[in-house]
Formats: structure tokens, C-alpha cells, sequence
């Protein structure tokens, strides 16, 4: 099979749709034909899409896809690499975007415009077939989400949140109502729904279906999203995206393009006071300048920036979302009348998060509108013993406290949060679209991702929406597992040590346990050159009484050379290392790590390490004016004085008068020798 055309596609889909150029905003994959070809002009593509994927499917085949999915697998587990499925999923979201447009069949009849698109005819690629194509949707998603906001925030539903009659092309159906230019309309939209709703938000999704129906500016979405609106088997997948578009709204009526660097504005809690900080998917310039004389200053090399020049968190703030634009970069906060706090290892203090974790423990803050609704989801799912709070100084006005908040299963929060919906929705937990084992005590992970100590087996975490049967090492479980939404451990079932599989929703997931980790092995007999004095033989030969190197272990410093390390001290104006064999260079003075001064014994930073590797020399530094001279392993000069060694001699004539004995004399000499040449 020609897979060229399909991987050149692959790239550019990537690129197109799930580069770090999306960071912080939600990716819709939409693509029609006419995106397809604008696509394939500016990737200089040869093939069309639909060409490039009908040369690597068999739709007169039992498994038509199946080539697909062995090309997926050749391309292993990367967490760098989408998986190798955008070409067939894309073509999937053109066939529903073809749904609409075809008078001679029922515009829900999505399976005879697949089946046309990549098979020629319709009746070839049926819904039997399709499950395939549904669970490559899961991986793709799950993939996203592996990565929380940098490639783009995941507006995939979850298999919980497909209608049961669209269980398999809901995947595809999700990505095909909203256009760019849609897009671009949603956050007037948001506005004016917010303002209509006293300041409560984020809405739900049909709430807000509802009202942009109504909207005076709808005639200004494109023709397909209207329609979806009027379709009654469409409108709950535009519900729920128009729910999850709210969820991320910075309350902004400004559109900020894909491409623009986002950093995220998450709340703090420290010694009872609100304050801001800034989050960034990865580190980036030490400082940023915003707008309104706002600037971010990196803490220390965490991805967080603190943020100076913003008023502190306040009701309205809070309310209303916060959007922060500079040369460079955006920074935003959704607007929500919720915050959820958790404890933050790396700050040692309390941060919002954007969902809720079962089994942590979490501060709630609600506003009034919020806080009803709060309680309602509280009484149905949280553990007992919890107090609420109103009358702190710090809270913002009207606001209500509900700490040491803990929620031990997902599946009924979700349940609990989808009956009172509102602002709640925003913060359900992550959604979950495939099988996958997480946690576990690994013996050896540089030799394997799957090996773990026995009795210290990984967790089990099952997708939404789950039943909760599995196969373990070939045997039913009975009674099944309890699909509550939170990871379940496999140790209490005292696996013996030696190869598992699990298999649960479709997916076999293989590990191996043992008791210790494995030990390297020896060879009975070692196999070497053999040395003599600094000589080693031309010929490898077996173990003898003489002395074997074997590899690289001779080395230019000869037989046994170990690293060897020398201290300098800190804050020279210049610090130089000459070496015997004739060579000079500048050291640079690494900075102090961040992280010393939270050791309960922080170490002295009053001197560094240097790694002498050249076969010893001086350190020569500059301080207050005067060099000074320590030795690092010297030993008499062995080279031949040329040109090619004035830097070494210039660095050691300047400082001559720093040193005493009979080996820096030599380097003295050897100096004035190079100067002369």
C-alpha cells in the first residue's frame, strides 16, 4: 500500500489543527471540501485528501481499516505525535459536513456519504464497519487531552455524552457544525447571554442552544450551523459544544486567534488572602508586559509568572472573566462564578484548577447564583462534615466558602452535576475515553514501561460511561469492577508474579510484576584487549591473568581514568581553565538551582563544580582585579609550542604572578615559549 500520500497528510493535519499554536484555545477540526483543498494548497500536497486515504483502505474487506490501524501501531506510543488517524477522521467530518447538502438522500444518512467519499458507491463502508473509526476518535481524543490545553483544548465529547442513536459517528458529527467564521461570532454571543443572565455563567449548553436561536445576529452563522440548529438529531452535539466553548470564554468580546501564546490566569490563596498568578503550558521569557501596565515575572524555573499591576481577585473579576493581551502573548481567565482551589506541590500553596479530581481535597468559592447549586451537588456526592463560610474578610463580596471538599466518585458527581448543570458543568471532572492503566511501583523504567514490582500492581482506570466487565489473565471478573469514575487498584488481587492482560471496553492493556528488578547479566567469559603498561593489543582475546578494556574504557588518559572534579568559586569577573596539553577556555558560572533553598538544609552556593576532562591544567580567575591561580590536576606541559596555542599562553602570561611551584613555573615558560613563535 501506498502510505506516502497518507503520512504527508498526516503532517499536515498536525500541523494544522494540533500544533502548540493552539495552546488554551478549544479545537474544532472542521473540514469540508473546500477546507480540504485549501489545505492541500497550502501544505503543497500531491494527493486530495479523500485519494490519499481511499490508496490504504480495503472497503471490500471484512476490516476495512484495518491497514490504517497496523499503520498507527508501526508508528508506537509517542506522546509527541498525534496518532496516525487525522487523514480517516478527516475525511469522516467531511462526509458529515456533506450530510445537509444532498437533496436525494435523508441528511442524517451519513454512512452512504462516507461510504461515497472513500468507496466510490454507497452500501460499501456501512455503519457495521465504522466502530473502528469511532475508536480511533477515542484515541485521538484521549491523546489531547494527555496534553491538557497545549494542543489545544479537546472539544471531542466524551463517550458519555454521544446520544445512544449517534454512538458512533457523534465523534465526527461534534467536529462538522462550527465553521472559523462561526467562531468568531460565539464571544458577542456569550456577552449578551451573560449580561441576560444577571451575571451567572458559564450556561449550559442548552440554555445557550435556546437562546442563539433567538439571537438577532444568528442570520450572520454560516448556512450548515444553522441547519444543525433546526436539526432535532443534530442540536444536542451543538448543545454540548456550545457548552464547552462557554466553559473556556475569557469574557472577552475579542476573538484571539490560534497562534497567539496563551498563559492562563489561575487564582491564588496564600495567609488568607486572593491574589493572581500565571500559568504557561511550559516556561517561556523571564518577563512579559501586558496591557493595562500589567507585567509577569517567571517564579523561579516553574511555569508560573507572578503578576504585578492587576487589581487582586474580586467579584467582578471573578464574574466577568479577565482577558490581558501584550506584543507577544494573551493571558486570560474564563468568566465563572466558581472557583476551585487545590493544594499546588510546586508553590506550596492553594491554586485554582479548571476541574474538580476525585479524591482530593478542594475549596469551593461560589457566588451567589452559584452557590445553590454548589450545595445541591455537595449533599449528592461530596464526603460529609463540610461547614460553609460567609462572613471572611477575604472572600469576595457575596461569596460563599465551602472547604475541605472531597469527592470519592466521579460517576456520581457527574450525575449529580448534570442535574443542576449551570456553572457547575464547567468543572466536571476530565473526561476519560479510553481504558489505561496509571500509578503502579515500576522496577525499571529505563527498560520497561511495564514492569512493576509485585504487590505494587498499576491502577485500573476505565473510560465514561463504562460497565465495569473485564477479562484478567483469561477470566471473567465477577462480580465486574465498580465504574465509578476513579482509578481502581489491582494489588489487592495478589497477582502472582509473571505476565498479565487485561481486558476491559474493548481494549487489552499488558503488564508484567516481579519481585525485584532484574539484574544485568554477566558473561561467563569476558571477552577484551589486553593491556600492557599504556599499550592494549591490536586483537580482542578471552579473560586472562593480564589486565582487559574492553569498549572505550582505555581513553586518552589511559587505563582506569576516572572524571575528576575541581571547586571554583563564585562571582569571579572571568574564570579560565588552561590545560597541560595546550588548550584554554572560558567557563561559564551555572546559576543556582531554585529549588536549593527549599531543602531543609539548603547547600552552600559559595562554590561550583567543574568537570576536568582535558588531563588536568590551572583555573585562572579574575576577582576584584587580581588573578588568582588553583591547581586542577597539572601536569608538566607535552605539546609542542605553535601559533595554533597563543590564547593558551596569552591567559597564562596575564597571570604569571598568581602562581608558585615547579609545574606552574613550566606553564610560565612554555608561555614566553609560544610567544616567540
Amino acid at each position: 500500500m501506498d502510505f506516502g500520500p497518507y503520512a504527508d497528510w498526516q503532517r499536515a493535519l498536525e500541523e494544522a489543527f494540533f500544533s502548540p499554536d493552539w495552546d488554551g484555545h478549544p479545537v474544532i477540526m472542521y473540514i469540508d471540501d473546500r477546507v480540504a483543498e485549501q489545505l492541500q494548497d497550502r501544505f503543497s500536497l500531491a494527493a486530495p485528501l479523500a485519494e490519499a486515504v481511499r490508496r490504504v483502505i480495503r472497503p471490500d474487506e471484512p476490516r476495512p481499516y484495518e491497514a490504517v490501524e497496523r499503520y498507527e501501531a508501526s508508528k508506537g506510543v509517542s506522546s509527541e505525535d498525534a496518532p496516525a488517524v487525522l487523514p480517516l477522521l478527516a475525511c469522516s467530518v467531511v462526509a458529515a459536513t456533506r450530510m445537509a447538502h444532498d437533496g436525494n438522500r435523508r441528511a442524517s444518512n451519513y454512512h452512504s456519504h462516507f461510504s461515497e467519499l472513500l468507496a466510490g458507491r454507497e452500501g460499501m463502508l456501512t455503519s457495521a464497519d465504522y466502530a473502528a473509526v469511532a475508536e480511533m476518535w477515542q484515541r485521538l481524543a484521549s491523546w489531547q487531552v494527555q496534553w491538557g490545553s497545549y494542543r489545544g483544548l479537546c472539544t471531542i465529547p466524551s463517550p458519555g455524552d454521544v446520544p445512544r442513536h449517534q454512538a458512533r459517528i457523534g465523534y465526527a458529527l461534534s467536529q462538522a457544525v462550527l465553521r472559523g467564521t462561526d467562531r468568531q461570532l460565539l464571544p458577542k454571543f456569550f456577552d449578551v447571554m451573560r449580561a441576560r443572565s444577571a451575571g451567572a455563567w458559564p450556561l449550559p449548553g442548552a440554555v445557550l442552544l435556546q437562546g442563539v436561536r433567538v439571537w438577532d445576529q444568528a442570520g450572520k452563522f454560516s448556512p450548515a450551523f444553522q441547519k444543525a440548529l433546526d436539526h432535532p438529531e443534530f442540536r444536542p452535539l451543538v448543545g454540548r459544544l456550545l457548552g464547552r466553548l462557554a466553559d473556556v470564554w475569557d469574557g472577552s468580546t475579542e476573538y484571539v486567534r490560534h497562534g497567539t501564546p496563551r498563559g492562563e490566569l489561575v487564582v491564588r490563596f496564600e495567609n488568607r488572602r486572593l491574589g493572581w498568578l500565571a500559568r504557561f503550558q511550559r516556561p517561556g521569557a523571564a518577563e512579559y508586559q501586558l496591557d493595562r501596565g500589567v507585567a509577569l515575572r517567571q517564579l523561579g524555573e516553574t511555569n508560573y509568572y507572578a503578576v504585578d499591576g492587576l487589581e487582586l481577585p474580586a467579584d467582578r473579576s471573578l464574574r466577568a472573566g479577565v482577558q490581558l493581551i501584550g506584543e507577544a502573548v494573551a493571558v486570560s481567565r474564563p468568566a465563572s462564578s466558581l472557583v476551585v482551589l487545590t493544594h499546588n506541590e510546586s508553590l506550596d500553596c492553594r491554586t485554582s484548577v479548571d476541574r474538580f479530581v476525585p479524591g482530593e481535597e478542594h475549596m469551593v468559592l461560589a457566588a451567589p447564583e452559584a452557590a445553590r447549586d454548589v450545595e445541591a451537588v455537595l449533599d449528592k456526592a461530596a464526603s460529609p462534615n463540610r461547614s460553609p463560610k460567609s462572613s471572611l474578610s477575604w472572600l469576595p463580596k457575596g461569596w460563599v466558602l465551602y472547604p475541605r471538599v472531597v469527592f470519592e466518585d466521579a460517576v456520581t458527581l457527574k450525575a449529580a452535576i448534570r442535574d443542576v448543570e449551570g456553572a457547575l458543568l464547567a468543572v466536571q471532572p476530565a473526561p476519560q475515553f479510553k481504558a489505561s492503566l496509571q500509578g503502579g511501583l515500576l522496577l525499571a523504567p529505563k527498560l520497561s514501561k511495564k514492569l512493576y514490582l509485585a504487590g505494587g500492581e498499576p491502577d485500573l482506570v476505565l473510560p465514561d460511561g463504562a460497565s465495569g466487565e473485564a477479562v484478567l489473565d483469561g477470566r471473567q471478573q465477577d462480580p465486574p469492577f465498580q465504574a465509578r469514575g476513579v482509578p481502581i487498584p489491582l494489588w489487592p488481587r495478589a497477582l502472582a508474579p509473571g505476565d498479565h492482560v487485561l481486558e476491559a471496553e474493548g481494549s487489552a492493556l499488558a503488564f508484567t510484576t516481579a519481585e525485584g528488578a532484574p539484574s544485568p547479566a554477566e558473561p561467563g567469559s569476558v571477552i577484551g584487549f589486553a593491556v600492557t603498561g599504556a599499550e592494549a593489543a591490536a586483537f580482542a582475546s578471552a579473560g586472562s591473568d593480564t589486565p582487559l578494556v574492553r569498549g572505550a574504557d582505555l581513553g586518552a588518559a589511559g587505563l582506569g581514568a576516572a572524571p575528576r572534579v575541581v571547586l571554583c568559586r563564585r562571582r569571579a569577573q572571568e574564570t579560565v581553565f588552561v590545560s597541560s596539553d595546550g588548550r584554554a577556555w572560558r567557563i561559564a558560572e551555572p546559576d543556582t538551582p531554585s529549588w536549593w533553598s527549599r531543602l531543609p538544609q539548603a547547600p552552600s552556593d559559595y562554590r561550583f563544580e567543574v568537570d576536568v576532562r582535558a588531563g588536568g591544567g590551572w583555573i585562572l580567575q579574575l576577582r576584584q582585579g587580581e588573578w588568582c591561580v588553583e591547581p586542577a590536576y597539572p601536569e608538566t606541559p607535552s605539546f609542542a609550542p605553535g601559533p595554533e596555542h597563543r590564547a593558551w599562553a596569552d591567559a597564562v602570561r596575564g597571570a604569571a604572578d598568581a602562581g608558585s611551584g615547579e609545574l606552574w613555573d613550566a606553564f610560565v615558560a612554555m608561555a614566553w615559549e609560544v610567544a616567540e613563535c
